[in-house]
């Protein structure tokens, strides 16, 4: 894994055109003379090399915050399937030369006047295999104001070993999907005449070894099912 190169710790209004909360995760809320949201940041999306298999993210815990918000708007429907907050987009419209804002969330739309606002990054991003980032390893949750470049980057041991292993069994579970392919073009071939039974047996013996060993390697990890 190698580090994701950050622009900047905190981003402004300035910013909003190059800016995306697609997807990101909020786990609070809190409206006092500003409107403040913890959310899960995804800075970007990685395509596997093998098509078809999982994509992972960058990641980062950030504080998002709406200065002086007037005009407040709360749409909200929250089932108790609906843990936290999905954005699926944030609009901004200027209305009589003030920032006429749109959180859109699955869950509903918050809407608000605010000129200002900034999204402070509290820890690097980091590579993840979902679209959140473990509790643990972003923090807790926090309202926190202090960018990541300000406190410590130190990861615990225990954190460390478990994204190690976590990685192993997405680099095993994409050396299985690779084969799975390999296996289906190989029963094209078959379907196909373009190879002869006893080479097709062989090779499909071989091919689902392979994928069983994995299987076996697997277990407990949630790759675990094909």
């Amino acid at each position: 894994m190698t580090d994701y190169e950050l622009e900047k710790w905190i981003w402004t209004e300035q910013d909003v055109e190059q800016m995306g909360w697609h997807d990101a995760t909020v786990y609070g809320l809190r409206l006092k003379e500003n409107l403040v949201l913890d959310n899960d940041f995804i800075f970007q999306w990685n395509r596997p090399d093998i098509e078809g298999f999982y994509i992972t993210f960058w990641v980062a815990p950030a504080t998002l915050v709406f200065e002086n918000p007037t005009d407040l708007s709360f749409e909200l429907t929250q089932s108790f399937d609906d843990r936290w907050l999905e954005i699926q987009d944030i609009e901004m419209k200027l209305v009589d030369n003030k920032r006429v804002w749109t959180i859109i969330t699955q869950q509903g739309d918050i809407s608000f006047n605010a000129d200002t606002f900034k999204q402070i990054i509290r820890k690097k991003p980091t590579l993840q295999l979902g679209q959140c980032i473990p509790y643990d390893e972003r923090g807790g949750f926090s309202f926190d104001l202090v960018a990541g470049d300000k406190v410590s980057e130190d990861v615990p041991l225990d954190i460390a070993e478990r994204r190690k292993r976590d990685f192993e069994a997405y680099e095993l579970a994409k050396r299985r999907f690779g084969i799975g392919k390999e296996l289906e073009s190989l029963h094209q071939k078959r379907e196909t005449g373009q190879i002869q039974t006893k080479d097709y047996l062989i090779e499909k013996r071989e091919f689902k070894a392979l994928i069983d060993s994995l299987t076996f390697q697997l277990r407990g990890t949630r790759y675990e099912v094909l």
